[in-house]
């Protein structure tokens, strides 16, 4: 059984241009003629495969069966592969799906790591905020200090 393959437009507009040039040439075959001859040309294929077939020799039993064995080999083989194939990819899937959690976990704690880092900075900032308030206010205690030692 054959299924129909949809044909798309630029084939349908190639095979619709093909024909067009038959149209003005006078040597061109008829589609009568043309159907004929495709007719006895199948026809004559057929017949030779027919005289092939019968002129070969027959397998004999043992010959097919070796053929079957072999086929069922390669069937057993192209199965074992697929089986193999299958659990590789469950194996990448498993450690695509491992590397992308521990590169959101990854992502993650850089994140924390930064907003720490911020933090901290902001703690160092205020300090040395204070300090320099503490180092403005002990330095006019000293003026301070130092004005009353000469009054």
């Amino acid at each position: 059984m054959r299924s129909k393959q949809t044909q798309t437009p630029e084939q349908i507009i190639h095979i619709l241009r093909s024909f067009k040039s038959y149209i003005g040439k006078t040597n061109s075959m008829s589609p009568q003629t043309r159907c004929s001859t495709c007719v006895q040309t199948v026809k004559k294929e057929t017949k030779q495969n027919s005289e092939f077939l019968l002129k070969c020799p027959i397998l004999n039993i043992n010959e097919q069966e070796l053929g079957k064995e072999g086929v069922e080999k390669k069937i057993e083989l192209l199965s074992d592969q697929i089986k193999n194939m299958q659990m590789k990819q469950e194996e990448l899937e498993n450690q695509h799906f491992r590397l992308s959690k521990n590169v959101k976990k990854l992502n993650l704690e850089q994140k924390l790591e930064q907003q720490e880092r911020n933090q901290m900075i902001k703690k160092l900032d205020y300090m040395i905020e204070i300090q320099t308030k503490q180092e403005d206010n002990l330095n006019q205690i000293k003026q301070l200090i130092a004005s009353r030692k000469i009054i």
